[in-house]
């Protein structure tokens, strides 16, 4: 067994061929991201705003997450090669995500909207 790649796992130029990431594995990378810029967000406030902290924003946070896995209920949705039973349980999560995003936002905008401009 040699340590050269086969042929087939080389692309035109000798390198080893591109092979992207999974959907799925791209939304949660996606989420991480979000949630890093809420977190630096976040601990910045203070300096800006005399040493006071952004309270009530803590359904906020919850966003990014419910937004990420209704995006992969409704990815996993639109697959032709799943069940039935997967689809109308990846339309119910979808549901509930629709509905917990709602409710998150309307109990976070408001507090958040008051420390920006109060």
């Amino acid at each position: 067994m040699s340590d050269q790649p086969n042929e087939k796992d080389q692309d035109r130029d000798g390198g080893p061929a591109y092979t992207p990431a999974h959907p799925i594995k791209r939304i949660v990378a996606w989420v991480g991201i979000v949630y890093m810029v809420c977190l630096v967000g976040l601990n910045l406030y203070p300096f800006f705003h005399g040493g006071d902290y952004l309270t009530g924003v803590a359904p906020l946070f919850a966003c990014p997450g419910i937004a990420g896995l209704l995006a992969i209920a409704l990815w996993s949705l639109r697959q032709k090669d799943t069940t039935y039973s997967k689809k109308a349980s990846m339309a119910v999560l979808a549901l509930v995500c629709v509905v917990g995003l709602i409710v998150s936002l309307a109990l976070g905008i408001p507090p958040l909207m008051e420390g920006l401009v109060g």
